[in-house]
């Protein structure tokens, strides 16, 4: 057409008419001469470059049409033009040649294809974006078969374009048994061609199963094939994951699930969703140290080298993060300072290099503890980590806050709110769960009601009535001691649960010499409770005295159960009461003849005393080496006409509790130093005597005096006497007992840890007291030649006294190959039935001069004595 304006124009009905026919164009037309002038322009083309016709003529067209390049030729190319307001536009230009040689021009047709390149364009960008981004893009036909898939599909499930195209959906999608509801209602809503969204599972091309959120949309496209649908596709797995913990710990924390198997589970679920980590959580006790209350794959040699560590900032991450509040990350646990030695042995062996620890808080800002997660390389926690730990801190909060709202529950269910002591139905649950165990014949029930608490109550009042009770509850623990429990099971009613330390056996219960051990265990006690009550209460101003009636039911009955021992030790007090109160009574009738008996003894002790019906008899104790006497150590004796041979086993514990011990300790001395005397005058070869004193005599100040006095009246060298002392002198005042000790060795006596082992004794102890001498308790050398332990023990004081320069008596020899292995660790001397049983002092001359000639030899060689 072109072409038929530029040769013809006067058969088209000359210029003016072709002008109209150019105008009425919608594209528009420009032509150019040779020169490249403008020589003509339609209002099209005036409508899509600009400016007015007029001006157009013998314009350049480069100026006209600044896009338009004509040294390029004939042909045609997309060009963008940009006019002032306004946002530009696309047109395709078609370059014709007309003309003869030497006056040949262009004829150039402009064509709008805005519309065209903007749905190019978007093509290109929806493209882009379809294979750039990392959501899974596939295209279902309307057979469900897929036909496309972008490269976020491949990297997502492994499957390439040729293993999945024309292929039905089916080929990724998991077919478990328990995904087939979730399968059907996806098909269901596939068929039905509507936008949806559910969360299934599927299967990678590796079989490995993930998780997938899915959002299906039909397209509607006018150049889609009816029935297409895309579907996007995002890994879903570790949500899920996260989804399934949470569910997992809810229900656990809302059954009746254990507290240290609900930390188990949190720790072991983190580690299966995040198999890179170890984790932990550790609480901080009421006394600031730490306890590993859960863990997965930690080791428990890990839980037990941070159980008990008393937390601070430089102790661990976990230390620094309770202590700061804020979440720490160790980076190398090598370097870092706050990491101990001992901590870092622990997780060496495991390979751990970096920790990160957050704080446990309760809702009310405490920090109570930390939850760990340990790497196995440098590294920081990434966000995933991050997120799991969000969740799980909050459940660690929850569990801490239900496990202290249980804690208080069982503590009002189990004690009494007024005094804070067990109540009745903590004491039945004890007493049951004793009963079917060893210990339950050496048991006893002691129950002690007050005397006219009702009518004290009338007086006092209902808050006068309860600090009373508290008052009583305070003395009663100190009264008790160690040597029970207390509990309160009634309004006026307190219980004690106590032993009388021994293992029961044979037929009966708690056997002993005398067969009544519990009862005088008991009996002491009692009267130590009857005493404590005895001194008035001071309520308001108003002084009050209250009596108690107690109740005994000592050592329990074989098959003998809760009901029994409780109903038992009630009918006890009510023969207390019976018997006017402020006493005490034993359920057995024989019981209460025997603490009759116990206080008739008392008494017949201090006339034994005073009328020195009591004597001494004397141990030897030698060298294993060399058979030289070491010494003796005096022993009481006690026969009474009429109640025969009284061991120490029994009047020792009453000497301690009538008072009479500082008496009896006095007279051993002075006896034994008389001895002494009468032995250094015979030319009797005693090296020292040995007497044992009581925890009492240490802690009266004038021990010293008293130990100068004897020395002075007998005449005797102070080196040929030993003082011995138990552990229980030291358990008692260690203050008093040291100072009574040095007094004591500046003097010149010899000073002896009796017993030692077997109690309070510790090496700082031998290097404070001013010891000479240390005795290793008999239980040691029982078991030399049988327990390994025993023996390393007994080397090991055998070499620290010799270090220290103390000597060392063995006790309790009574086999030759006790002695035997004494000799060999080195034992200075020893002491026991092997040697010689206890003699009197009549005695004792012939026995040196016996000893003296059979045994001048090598102990060890020779047989038992």
């Amino acid at each position: 057409m072109e072409k038929c304006f530029m040769r013809e124009p006067a058969l088209q009905g000359g210029p003016s008419s072709l002008s109209s026919v150019l105008n009425a164009l919608a594209d528009g037309v420009v032509m150019v001469d040779d020169g490249g002038k403008v020589t003509f322009v339609n209002d099209a083309a005036v409508a899509m470059c600009g400016g007015r016709a007029e001006s157009w003529i013998g314009q350049p067209a480069r100026a006209m049409v600044p896009a338009l390049d004509l040294t390029l030729g004939a042909g045609r190319r997309e060009l963008r033009l940009f006019r002032p307001g306004s946002p530009g536009l696309w047109v395709e230009a078609a370059v014709a040649r007309e003309g003869a040689p030497g006056a040949a021009g262009w004829v150039v047709s402009l064509r709008d294809v805005t519309a065209d390149v903007s749905r190019r364009e978007a093509g290109h960008l929806c493209s882009a974006v379809v294979n750039r981004t990392d959501r899974g893009v596939m295209v279902l036909d309307g057979l469900d078969r897929i036909t496309y898939v972008n490269p976020a599909f491949t990297h997502l499930l492994g499957y390439r374009s040729d293993d999945v195209l024309l292929r039905d959906v089916s080929v990724v999608l998991s077919a478990e048994e328990s995904d087939m509801s979730v399968l059907r209602e996806f098909r269901y809503n596939l068929r039905a061609r509507r936008a949806f969204e559910i969360d299934l599972r599927a299967r990678s091309r590796a079989g490995c199963e993930i998780w997938l959120s899915t959002a299906v949309s039909p397209v509607r496209d006018d150049g889609a094939a009816s029935g297409d649908v895309i579907v996007i596709l995002a890994d879903n797995t570790q949500a899920m994951a996260l989804r399934g913990l949470r569910q997992d710990v809810t229900t656990a924390l809302s059954g009746a699930t254990d507290f240290n198997d609900v930390m188990l589970l949190i720790c072991r679920r983190i580690e299966a969703i995040s198999p890179d980590v170890l984790v932990s959580i550790i609480l901080v006790t009421e006394e600031g140290t730490a306890w590993m209350a859960g863990r997965g794959a930690m080791p428990e040699s890990f839980a037990l080298a941070c159980d008990g560590m008393i937390v601070g900032p430089m102790v661990g991450t976990c230390g620094a993060a309770i202590c700061s509040g804020h979440e720490v990350l160790t980076s190398d646990i090598e370097t870092d300072p706050r990491w101990t030695p001992a901590l870092r042995d622990a997780v060496r062996p495991l390979g751990l290099i970096a920790c990160w620890s957050v704080p446990v808080r309760m809702r009310d800002g405490t920090v109570v503890g930390t939850m760990a997660l340990y790497f196995r390389d440098r590294r920081e926690p990434t966000l995933w980590h991050r997120r799991v730990v969000d969740a799980c801190i909050h459940f660690c909060t929850l569990a801490v806050e239900q496990e202290r709202a249980r804690a208080r529950i069982a503590q009002l269910a189990h004690y009494d709110a007024a005094t804070g002591l067990p109540n009745r139905t903590w004491l039945r649950d004890h007493l049951a769960g004793l009963q079917d165990r060893p210990g339950w014949c050496g048991l006893t029930l002691i129950a002690v009601d007050l005397d006219q608490f009702r009518t004290i109550r009338d007086g006092l009042g209902g808050a006068g009535a309860d600090e009373l009770l508290e008052t009583v509850a305070r003395r009663l623990k100190r009264a008790v001691g160690n040597d029970g429990t207390l509990t309160r099971t009634g309004d006026d009613e307190f219980s004690i649960v106590t032993g009388c330390g021994r293992t029961p056996g044979g037929s009966g219960c708690c056997p002993d010499g005398d067969g009544f051990q519990a009862v005088d265990h008991a009996a002491v006690l009692a009267g130590a409770v009857v005493r404590a009550m005895a001194v008035p209460f001071v309520i308001n101003g108003v002084p009050v005295t209250s009596g108690v009636s107690i109740g005994i039911c000592a050592g329990g009955e074989k098959g003998g159960t809760v009901d029994t021992l409780l109903r038992n030790t009630r009918i006890a007090v009510s023969r207390a009461r019976d018997a006017g109160g402020n006493c005490y009574r034993f359920f057995s009738p024989a019981m209460n003849l025997r603490a009759h008996d116990r206080l008739i003894l008392s008494s017949v002790l201090g006339t034994a005393l005073a009328s020195e019906r009591l004597r001494l008899v004397y141990q030897p104790q030698v060298s294993p080496r060399t058979g030289a006497i070491h010494g003796v150590e005096a022993l009481a004796r006690w026969h009474d006409s009429a109640r025969g041979e009284i061991p120490p086993v029994r009047f020792i514990p009453l000497a301690e509790e009538s008072g009479l011990i500082q008496v009896l300790g006095e007279w051993a001395l002075r006896l034994a130093c008389r001895q002494m005397a009468r032995w250094m005058a015979d030319d009797v070869g005693i090296p020292s005597v040995s007497v044992n004193l009581s925890a009492r005599h240490f802690r009266e100040p004038g021990l010293p005096s008293m130990i100068a006095g004897i020395l002075r009246e007998t005449g005797i060298p102070a080196s040929r006497l030993m003082v011995e002392m138990t552990e229980s002198t030291m358990i008692a005042d260690l203050d008093s007992a040291i100072a009574a000790a040095r007094a004591i060795r500046a003097l010149g006596v010899g000073l002896s840890m009796d017993d030692f082992g077997t109690g309070f004794s510790t090496l700082a102890n031998l290097v404070n007291l001013p010891l000479s001498e240390v005795k290793i308790d008999r239980s040691f050398v029982d078991g030399m030649d049988r327990v390994e332990e025993s023996r390393l023990i007994v080397n090991a004081v055998v070499g620290i006294g010799r270090h220290l320069g103390m000597s060392i008596v063995a006790e309790g020899v009574e086999t030759a190959r006790q002695l035997e292995i004494l000799d060999e660790v080195g034992c200075p001397a020893v002491q026991g039935f092997l040697i010689s049983h206890p003699l009197e002092a009549e005695q004792l001359p012939d026995w040196v001069r016996t000893w003296h000639q059979s045994h001048a030899a090598s102990l060890v060689r020779l047989p038992v004595a």
